[in-house]
């Protein structure tokens, strides 16, 4: 309105400046003003108090006679950009937050596109972040868990099992390291009384396990060194589950009995909520064993858990040195049991995860750098548009800095703003982060073991939100650094004024920090893509690998006999029997039969071999195979491929000729090169003389029974459950004509008539049962490639604006350009150019990147290089292909441009 511009020059009239700097002057705020003036009608105001506010506050201001008179002020004179000329720093704080509230307010489309984007990538992270709380930070009930280490033995320097008890006595007696040493070992009770039947997860445990672990029982006590003595009385602490499952609750537990397994069991306590030490216990008896007079193959045998407490100020490395030191001591001390044999440490909660070769903390490091990625391509795209709208601002900071602003001061305010924007973002990240975490929790590789109730609980809590503010505020930072910098060095109010002219183009500084930018996501989005496609490759080649086995209509149950009640192997095999006839004579049941272990599980039973004729070359080899009893039909109901030979059947039975079927592995090393059928082998060293030699009557294809060593081949072999006297648990594997799961409970029916007091436990259908083989893998492909998609579409938007803004500054020039001659497809080859460069360049400096930090996923990784060529060459093509696209359309729309127009337009 002409009323401003009047009531500023009577303002500037005493100043006697230049006609044109006066007129600059007086233009650009009226500008200011009639932007305020809009607002407040915008507002609801009426046309004379929306006129009166805004004059009001430019009078309040007294931007003029402070600003102008930069010869008069004093030295510690600071003029804010639109207020008073002495204000607080709060003052100052707050005005810059109301202006930038303004600014927002009145560029919606920017506001929302910058906001959004940041949304996903703080959403992404902090959903990221609470996982990585939930599984490694958040505290679990044991006291001081970065003290716990946890022992497991190691055969030849790779293949992980259970301690021993006489590992157990050597780190107790000779550790220097260790406050404390406790040892459990899994077993588990079938519990007839109190309801149905149930198999009750159990451990049997030194008195120190529980002391080690730091846990106190919330009702009674702690077993005492008395109770865990050879002969000790018989009594139980039950799991807070437990205790409400079975017992109601009752608090007067204490003292009251049960049978497990034909003994009477006086119950001491009931453990804290949560607490399932070992392998989600729910029940924990005293070991009771004298170490010292158990014969040498006992104290040998690994089936153990080791847990040790540290000594304050005993690192890991440390302690893992020693424990290795006294593992060489035990080898010399009885090599003919040690030979080959060491120990290795990692944390507790390390084992919790599952993770003793440390693939799901690679890869939760591979995902945390992940979402740092794409983050950082969300930060390039809001500095981007910051710096597109910064240019169309460069006349009101200029000004500015002409009044007297300094260019901290006018940082400060672009940083207000970001940050603003930055706190928005992560408000609806937040909201974002609440929707992905279960998503996460749902896809976790975790196995729900131990602190199953810890650490599947995936939900934002405090850390989470306060990373989630913290992270925002950096963002803002991070994104608006770049523009302020920038502001912060601004020229001359004349200078930028003619840097406005269109024909000119945009100026070279704000070209170069677009281009740095956008340089810079193509180079992060190049590191992203590789990651996630390696990633996605490896877990496609895991996926082929053939498991040696039939994985559709087969159905899998535990069945662990009673121990007092079938004391005779005999009887265990007429149960069997029995059970096996009862269940093949169900409609829908084609073949069925046991094993002492399904292929693939947590636990494995192995063997050591001897062939005969045929001693280890080197005395330090230690030749183990995965050791089956198995059932006549079990193989032919699980399908794996005879080669040569026969199955075990019928016909082999207690009395019959010891027998045996290998696979193919077991050949390769037993006898390489030989057909192995007529050939004798046995369990055990070649000084055990106590062992059967057994005949080798089939070979097999390879069957992958080892989890821990899937990738690789492992031998196995298949002996006839009734020729060899044990007590192990039993697995029943049903093969059927359609869903195996809808026979469970005719198949319970079924044991049940055999014995109705036989608890069945782990019910699966061997699909769902191998879907959690390559969780871990799963995880890492599904995020990774999710992850890399994103940022390939956020760094293709980045490219776009930034050719899509370069164009609408260049109308001007490009109208001249086509005025004087240029065609249109020089026009567009000039645009297409451009674009090229700068995707050229950030390919370059990706490609270098990624070759650097994909070493990294050379652990995770199967049958694919961290520096595989073709996946290179192909995240390249598909970059620079849709990096061309996003150049397309701004090329085209350039090349279109009518001169007339555009040169009236300036």
């Amino acid at each position: 309105m002409p009323e401003w511009k009047l009531e500023i020059r009577k303002r500037l009239a005493s100043l006697k400046l230049a006609p044109a700097r006066e007129t600059e002057i007086v233009e650009e705020l009226a500008g200011h003003l009639e932007d305020r003036y809009t607002e407040l009608i915008a507002g609801g105001a009426t046309d004379e108090k929306a006129y009166r506010t805004a004059i009001a506050e430019l009078s309040e201001s007294d931007l003029l006679t402070g600003g102008l008179r930069r010869v008069e002020r004093p030295v510690n004179y600071e003029p804010v950009v639109l207020g008073a000329g002495r204000k607080s720093v709060m003052g100052d704080l707050l005005q810059d937050v109301r202006y930038g509230l303004r600014l927002l307010r009145k560029k919606p489309g920017f506001t929302l596109i910058a906001v959004l984007t940041l949304a996903l990538g703080i959403g992404a992270n902090t959903a990221i972040f609470s996982a990585i709380n939930t599984l490694l930070l958040r505290p679990l009930p044991v006291e001081e868990i970065d003290r716990l280490v946890f022992s497991y033995a190691m055969r030849e320097g790779f293949d992980p099992f259970g301690a021993s008890l006489m590992e157990y006595a050597a780190f107790r007696d000779r550790g220097q390291s260790f406050a404390n040493v406790g040892l459990a070992t899994s077993r588990s009770f079938n519990l007839i009384e109190r309801g149905e039947p149930e198999r009750i997860q159990s451990a049997e445990v030194v008195a120190d396990y529980i002391n080690t672990l730091g846990i106190k029982p919330i009702v009674g006590r702690s077993f005492t060194a008395e109770e865990d003595q050879a002969g000790g009385p018989s009594v139980a602490l039950i799991g807070y589950g437990l205790w409400q499952r079975r017992f109601g609750g009752d608090t007067n537990i204490v003292g009251q009995s049960f049978n497990l397994e034909g003994r009477n069991y006086t119950i001491i306590g009931v453990m804290p909520p949560g607490f399932d030490l070992p392998a989600a216990a729910e029940i924990w008896v005293p070991l009771q064993v004298n170490i010292d007079s158990l014969p040498l193959a006992q104290l040998a045998v690994g089936n153990s858990e080791i847990v040790a407490r540290l000594k304050p100020g005993v690192s890991l490395e440390q302690a893992d040195a020693e424990v290795k030191g006294i593992a060489r001591q035990l080898e010399q001390e009885h090599s003919q049991l040690r030979r080959g044999w060491s120990n290795q440490l990692v944390w507790l909660r390390q084992q919790l995860l599952g993770d003793l070769s440390g693939r799901i903390q690679k890869a939760l490091y591979a995902l945390v750098a992940a979402v740092g990625f794409l983050l950082l391509i969300c930060c390039a795209n809001v500095a981007n548009l910051l710096l597109a709208r910064g240019v169309a601002r460069e006349r009101e900071l200029a000004i500015r800095r002409a009044l007297g602003a300094s260019g901290g001061r006018l940082a400060r305010q672009l940083l207000t703003e970001s940050m603003m924007l930055g706190l928005l973002g992560g408000l609806i990240g937040l909201l974002l982060a609440y929707w992905m975490t279960p998503l996460l929790g749902s896809l976790s590789p975790i196995e729900r073991r131990s602190f199953s109730a810890f650490l599947h609980d995936f939900h934002i809590d405090a850390q989470a939100l306060g990373f989630a503010l913290i992270i925002s505020l950096l963002t803002g930072l991070i994104f608006g650094l770049i523009p302020a910098m920038k502001a912060a060095g601004s020229g001359e109010l004349m200078r930028v004024i003619k840097q406005g002219d269109h024909r000119s183009g945009q100026a070279a500084g704000g070209r170069r920090w677009l281009n740095a930018l956008v340089i810079s996501e193509m180079a992060v989005a190049v590191t992203l893509l590789a990651g996630g496609a390696l990633m996605v490759q490896s877990f496609q080649r895991l996926q082929r690998i053939e498991p040696g086995f039939r994985t559709d209509n087969l159905l899998s149950m535990q069945i662990v006999l009673s121990p007092a009640k079938y004391r005779e192997h005999q009887q265990r095999i007429a149960f069997i029997e029995q059970t096996l006839e009862r269940v093949k004579n169900l409609p829908g049941v084609i073949s069925a039969g046991t094993t002492t272990n399904i292929p693939l599980s947590h636990a494995s039973f192995d063997a050591v071999f001897t062939v005969e004729g045929r001693p280890p070359v080197n005395p330090a080899d230690i030749p183990i195979t995965a050791h089956r009893l198995v059932s006549p039909d079990y193989l032919k109901t699980l399908g794996v491929t005879l080669i040569s030979g026969r199955l075990l059947d019928e016909r082999d039975r207690a009395e019959s000729l010891p027998v045996v079927v290998i696979s193919e592995e077991l050949a390769r090393q037993a006898w390489p090169g030989e057909d192995p059928l007529g050939k004798r082998i046995k369990r055990g060293r070649p000084e055990q003389t106590d062992r059967p030699w057994m005949t080798v009557i089939g070979l097999v294809k390879d069957v992958k029974e080892d989890l821990f060593n899937f990738r690789i081949a492992r031998p196995v072999w298949y002996v006839p459950y009734a020729q060899i006297d044990n007590s192990l648990p039993l697995n029943l594997v049903i093969q059927t004509t359609g869903n195996p799961a809808s026979l469970t409970a005719a198949i319970r029916d079924a044991i049940r008539s055999v014995d109705p007091s036989q608890p069945i436990s782990n019910v699966t259908t061997i699909a769902d049962h191998l879907a959690g083989v390559l969780i871990t893998e799963r995880f890492s492909a599904i995020l990774m490639g999710l992850l890399s998609v994103l940022g390939l579409v956020l760094a293709a938007l980045g490219l776009y604006g930034v050719m899509a803004y370069s164009v609408s500054e260049r109308t001007g020039e490009i109208g001249l350009r086509m005025a004087l001659g240029a065609r249109p497809r020089d026009i567009f080859k000039l645009v297409i150019g451009r674009g090229v460069m700068l995707v050229v360049v950030g390919l370059s400096f990706g490609l270098i990147g990624a070759l650097v930090l994909t070493r990294f996923l050379s652990g995770a990784l199967y049958e694919v290089s961290p520096k595989d060529p073709a996946t290179f060459a192909a995240i390249s093509l598909l970059l620079g292909a849709v990096a061309l696209a996003a150049c397309y359309f701004p090329a085209r729309r350039a090349s279109k441009v009518d001169p007339m127009i555009a040169l009236r337009n300036e």
